[in-house]
């Protein structure tokens, strides 16, 4: 937004067992404080949770806002954001119109993956396995495909004189331990819903906290043109993971490191005064590890003293990170 304005998302409502509303909030950044929001318990929506884990996405030039909530609705929210000058003041006057849908696979009806928007088209993928392509200006589905379990990262597109595509990975959630015990990684034509390629990683199934790709998928540019770097957890033991680096082409592993703990963070580059791109990745050991990415290996590592969810942001000289 243009505006001072933050949009935020809540995950939860439980602080240390007092128990609160759901609420998606847009919060003034001169008055720090909140004008406007929704609550997620809608009674439009198939389901009663109403969390709201996607980050959302706003156009500044339509002030517009997308969000996929946990409740399964994917809202389309015109701002109606004014900025007063004299007073120093935001304020929002929100019009919705919200989209739902069911499919043959659906149960839970949650989104919590973040979306990517190509153009006019949004990707997102839910818990029941519904990987969804939605025209966002006619709010209508145009294609979708099941990716056989939870998915709860962002996806990573990428476009090419080839094409647009998209990639993707799941969890093991829903399949139990009873299921096959694989995490798919997918290539995906963006526009058709085609299925190019995909590589499986042997995971372990534990009830409480998935296994799989809980991290975005990092694409390769320059040198490193033609690769996709995937950060898998629980590959080996419940504590332990893997990341490895897949050709774009074909799906196929270009290396391939143990991480000896698990991760959901996601990968980033960074580019050296020295001509080089370096690989950043946290873990749930509290290590941040500087590798190659070329070959996967260890540079350097750091103890950033506790289990990192998030992803690290690199400005300048400077790595940023917050520990869960």
């Amino acid at each position: 937004s243009t505006l001072p304005e933050m949009f935020s998302s809540q995950g939860l409502n439980d602080t240390n067992g007092k128990i609160g509303p759901f609420r998606y909030r847009i919060f003034d950044l001169i008055q720090n404080k909140e004008v406007s929001g929704w609550p997620g318990k809608d009674p439009v929506a198939f389901r009663s949770w109403g969390a709201f884990d996607s980050s959302s996405l706003v156009n500044w030039q339509t002030d517009t806002l997308l969000e996929p909530g946990e409740n399964g609705l994917f809202y389309k929210v015109k701002l109606n954001s004014k900025f007063d000058p004299a007073a120093k003041t935001v304020s929002v006057n929100p019009e919705f119109t919200k989209w739902r849908y069911r499919t043959p696979l659906t149960k839970t009806n949650g989104i919590e993956s973040s979306q990517v928007i190509y153009r006019n088209l949004s990707y997102f993928s839910d818990n029941d396995g519904n990987l969804v392509c939605l025209d966002i200006n006619k709010l209508e589905p145009v294609w979708a495909y099941n990716v056989g379990d939870d998915s709860d990262s962002t996806m990573t597109l990428e476009e090419t004189a080839d094409g647009v595509f998209i990639y993707h990975g799941n969890t093991l959630d829903k399949r139990g331990s009873s299921g096959k015990k694989l995490c798919n990684l997918r290539k995906f034509n963006a526009l058709t819903g085609e299925l190019v390629w995909q590589h499986d990683v042997p995971v372990v199934y534990e009830s409480y906290l998935n296994a799989g790709l809980l991290a975005s998928p990092l694409l390769g540019t320059g040198e490193l043109e033609g690769m996709v770097i995937f950060n898998v957890c629980k590959t080996t033991s419940h504590a332990a993971g893997t990341m490895l680096a897949l050709d774009t082409k074909t799906g196929k592993p270009i290396w391939t490191r143990a991480m000896t703990a698990y991760s959901w963070s996601s990968p980033l580059f960074i580019h050296s005064d020295d001509g080089n791109t370096y690989g950043i990745v946290c873990d749930s050991a509290g290590v941040m590890h500087l590798f190659d990415p070329k070959t996967g290996e260890d540079i350097s590592t750091v103890s950033i003293g506790a289990n990192c969810e998030a992803s690290p942001a690199a400005f300048d000289d400077m790595i940023v990170v917050a520990t869960y």
